[in-house]
């Protein structure tokens, strides 16, 4: 069958500049094509010029996708309905990430208008929680739950064959002919990482317009065993591991095929398991692979050893998820790491000389204005090379969103488009009124922006 993959737009109408390729899909493309299936992946995100925007920035250019989602004369959408127009697909799958709703839908309609028989796929975080809603509010067939590699291959299999026993398929939500929504048993998730093949980057739409590091990005395990109340996972609360072979052959086939001389490890956790990282930069060593890397982990999952070790082989950046400088949230939220450890960590990383970006984010549902202070000051004390901060978005799946969900501050019918971490829109915090959070909020990219240009 012809597949049609699409990554909606979101960036584009900021004029951002979102960097690599949509993994998710190309991970689904590659399943897909060795089971004999023509694929195009179409990101409809992606911008083919770079573009730098400050934190305060994308504050003041997020309400262009709210005006870029209701304008349907946008070239953008153009663009989509001569991509969909051009390739005509047996069959559509959408990734769909929360804040996307519109985009989503929008290209539903697109799609429905030109080929009003060619059935559509939803997958991603979102739907795979909210399925009901993304069903009924869409005129989307299908929702994959979950991993969806096998789940999504079964789905096409069946459709190809005529069968349509949807029911049988582990991991799928849809309508009844009567319009009820069905979903089947849940799918179990891929034990043998090293079974998959590669994420595919060849099928890519305008291939050529994609920079090498764009292309770089790995994936090396999947799933964290950390329970952040404001983290939504589809991988259960434990990790699955490539083995080193397998990852070494990524990187080389990324190095021959691309002349790619930056990866990024797209893991939740890089370090979780420090033997295994500490072989993996042996076997770096050992094959004479002369190759920048950069990651994201925890900072209490660091020690010089490792560090060194890493910098040896070609670690040249880390990000580090801090979230607060609040003890009393550090603690609220699950984060279990300690002001202690966050500032042991951040010596331990400048005194190495080594180059890192911290993470936070201000808005958590019972955060005081004294405590996004405290955020500020750790900042300054612990003295990271780049801040990157965010306004807490409760997506569907984390802790944060059912507990807002019972009190009525979230439903599953909401405004979506809205929830994003720069939107100004985002507002959980009940100790501080809505109007004095912008503002908060405002100051403190203000604060982060300075930080970042005078650091």
């Amino acid at each position: 069958m012809k597949i049609l993959l699409i990554e909606p737009p979101f960036h584009r109408f900021m004029g951002f500049y979102r960097y690599f390729y949509p993994f998710g899909l190309s991970s689904l493309a590659s399943f897909l094509k060795e089971k004999g299936h023509q694929i195009l992946i179409y990101d409809a995100d992606h911008g083919e010029k770079p573009v730098s925007l400050t934190s305060s920035d994308m504050l003041s250019v997020f309400p262009n996708y709210l005006k870029g989602i209701q304008n349907l004369n946008h070239p953008i959408w153009k663009e989509v309905e001569t991509a969909i127009k051009n390739y005509n697909p047996d069959l559509i799958g959408i990734t769909f990430m929360s804040t996307k709703k519109g985009s989503v839908e929008n290209i539903i309609n697109i799609s429905k208008k030109l080929y009003p028989q060619t059935l559509v796929v939803l997958g991603g975080a979102h739907p795979s929680i909210l399925y009901k809603s993304s069903l009924e509010q869409t005129k989307a067939d299908f929702v994959v739950i979950g991993e969806g590699e096998e789940t999504f291959s079964e789905l096409i299999d069946q459709v190809q064959n005529g069968r349509k026993k949807f029911e049988e398929i582990k991991g799928l939500a849809f309508k009844s002919k009567t319009g009820e929504i069905i979903r089947t048993s849940p799918r179990p998730l891929i034990e043998d990482l090293d079974t998959l093949p590669f994420p595919d980057r060849e099928t890519l739409y305008k291939k050529e317009t994609y920079r090498s590091d764009d292309l770089s990005m790995i994936m090396t395990s999947r799933g964290c065993p950390y329970n952040c109340t404001f983290c939504s996972s589809l991988w259960e609360r434990r990790v699955r591991n490539r083995s080193i072979p397998n990852i070494i052959r990524e990187i080389k086939y990324l190095i021959s095929t691309y002349k790619t001389q930056n990866i990024y490890f797209k893991d939740d956790t890089f370090t979780i398991n420090k033997k295994r990282i500490s072989a993996f930069c042996d076997a770096l060593e050992q094959e004479n692979i002369k190759i920048n890397w950069e990651c994201l982990t925890r900072i209490e999952l660091l020690d010089e050893e490792l560090v060194l070790k890493m910098q040896k082989t070609g670690m040249n950046y880390l990000k580090i998820g801090i979230e607060t400088g609040s003890p009393r949230l550090l603690k609220a939220t699950n984060k279990n790491v300690t002001l202690e450890q966050i500032k042991r960590g951040a010596k331990l990383l400048n005194r190495l000389n080594q180059k890192w970006s911290a993470f936070f984010m201000i808005g958590f549902p019972d955060e005081t204005e004294e405590e996004i202070f405290l955020t500020w000051k750790l900042i300054k004390e612990i003295n990271p090379t780049y801040i990157s901060m965010s306004i807490l978005v409760p997506y569907p799946g984390c802790k944060d969103y059912y507990d807002l969900e019972k009190i009525g501050a979230i439903q599953e019918n909401s405004n979506w488009n809205l929830y994003d971490p720069f939107s100004l829109s985002t507002h959980f915090t009940k100790n501080i009124e809505k109007e004095e959070f912008q503002e908060l909020v405002i100051k403190t990219m203000k604060f982060v922006d300075d930080y970042n240009f005078n650091s």
